[in-house]
C-alpha cells in the first residue's frame, strides 16, 4: 500500500486505467484539466492522504501533494504528482520526451523546497510523474 510500503505504481496505474476506460473524447477537449479533476476525485477517496492540489512551492505549482495523515495513520509515504497532458495530434517521441524533462525538472524543484520538507513531516518523498497521450 502506498502509505505504508511505497508501493504507488498498481494504485496510480489502477487510476490512469480508470480514467482511460471511462473518459470520452469530450473529456480530450479539457485536457490536463479533466485528468487533474479525475484524478482528485480518486485521491480523496482514501483517508491516509489529505489530497493537496495545486500547493505552491518553489515558485510554482505542483498538481497534487499527499500528505500524510498522521493524525490517524502512521504513514511512512508521501507523494508529489504531476499529470502531463498531450493531445496526440502533437505527439512525437522528441515532444513527449522533452514535456518528460520539463516535468522531471519541475518535481525535483517541488521535492527541494523548504515548505515540502515541512508538509512531508519525516515520511519518505515519492515525486511522480505521469504523461497522458490522447
Amino acid at each position: 500500500m502506498m502509505a505504508f510500503d511505497g508501493n504507488w505504481r498498481e494504485c496510480l496505474q489502477y487510476r490512469a486505467d480508470c480514467y482511460k476506460n471511462l473518459s470520452s473524447v469530450r473529456d480530450s477537449i479539457e485536457g490536463e484539466r479533466n485528468i487533474q479533476g479525475f484524478f482528485l476525485a480518486y485521491l480523496n477517496l482514501n483517508d491516509y492522504y489529505y489530497t493537496a492540489p495545486e500547493v505552491e512551492v518553489a515558485h510554482g505549482y505542483c498538481d497534487f501533494f499527499l500528505l500524510p495523515n498522521l493524525t490517524h495513520y502512521q504513514a511512512n509515504h508521501s507523494y508529489i504528482l504531476e499529470l502531463k497532458y498531450m493531445p496526440k495530434k502533437d505527439y512525437t517521441e522528441e515532444a513527449a520526451e522533452k514535456q518528460w524533462q520539463e516535468a522531471v525538472e519541475q518535481i525535483n524543484g517541488y521535492a527541494v523546497a523548504p515548505r515540502v520538507e515541512t508538509l512531508r513531516q519525516g515520511t519518505q518523498m515519492h515525486k511522480i510523474v505521469m504523461q497522458f497521450v490522447e
